[in-house]
């Protein structure tokens, strides 16, 4: 509890340093942000500038031995997220959704890859802006499949001592920014629910509904990291593996659920592949 506190503490301060910076005027397409830094705001708007972002190279081996297709220009594959990512903009459009979590029922089925993938291909639509963020507490992983490891991330901001866009990286996709995180929490749920995610969470809102927030969460039926989280998104792609999420996992998961949004589910490694889906099947 006292770490919490300490955290609490400390968030409340960032906070206060925010009001003040927008009672202040600025001109041109930066503001000074906390610890003196200028970051990739917009004065006006309040947007965060993509290009301004710190770039960082992901490792190319990486990407190829962790199959993430979408970044990789020379992948036949990319087509198969490309239809994944159409399917996903028309009910977001529909729904006037632009924060969503993606989860399976276990280990091992592939949501991370599919929320990396899914995030890369969103951003290669000229009309959006992306940031994905790792929200696996217990087991963070994005760092690991793009090979990159920032100098700032996740608990950096949890912390109360870095700004939104002092910890966003842009992995080489002009209109993708990405949050790592390289720290296990061994309270998960309750980080999922502090005022500090909270806060995150409505930054990441206020750039507007052209920018879609993915959050790479824990499976579903590892605990309760998903339920403690779903009030603040508003919705969940579900993913599950053709021989490894058995039928009652699912249901389970179906039953635990209720009430969250699910905007589609993708059978994953399926056998049964068709032309138009490749190494997936979804379900919207």
């Amino acid at each position: 509890m006292g770490r919490i506190a300490k955290e609490l503490a400390k968030a409340s301060k960032l906070e206060a340093q925010k009001r003040a910076l927008k009672r202040e005027q600025h001109q041109g397409n930066t503001v000074t942000v906390a610890n003196g830094h200028t970051g990739g705001f917009d004065a006006d708007e309040g947007l965060i500038n993509f290009a301004r972002l710190p770039s960082i190279n992901p490792d190319e081996e990486s990407l190829e031995k962790n199959r993430i297709v979408a970044a990789q220009a020379d992948s036949p594959q990319r087509a198969v997220y490309k239809v994944l990512r159409t399917r996903i903009l028309q009910r977001l459009r529909a729904s006037e959704w632009n924060v969503i979590g993606v989860s399976g029922t276990g280990p091992g089925e592939g949501k991370t890859v599919t929320a990396i993938n899914l995030a890369y291909s969103l951003a290669q639509d000229v009309n959006h802006h992306v940031v994905l963020v790792d929200l696996d507490l217990r087991r963070p992983s994005l760092h690991t499949y793009l090979g990159i490891e920032p100098n700032r991330d996740l608990s950096d901001f949890l912390s109360g001592t870095t700004a939104l866009d002092q910890i966003l990286v842009r992995p080489g996709e002009s209109r993708l920014a990405i949050m790592t995180n390289q720290t296990t929490y061994r309270d998960s749920s309750e980080v999922l629910s502090s005022p500090e995610l909270g806060s995150l969470v409505q930054q990441l809102r206020n750039l507007g509904p052209k920018t879609i927030t993915i959050f790479d969460l824990p499976p579903a039926l590892a605990g309760d990291d998903v339920l403690a989280f779903a009030p603040l998104m508003d919705a969940l792609l579900l993913v599950v593996a053709e021989g490894k999420c058995r039928r009652e996992h699912l249901a389970e998961a179906n039953e635990l659920l209720q009430g969250v949004n699910i905007i589609g589910t993708i059978l994953n490694q399926s056998r049964e592949k068709s032309p138009s889906s490749g190494y997936y099947d979804y379900y919207g």
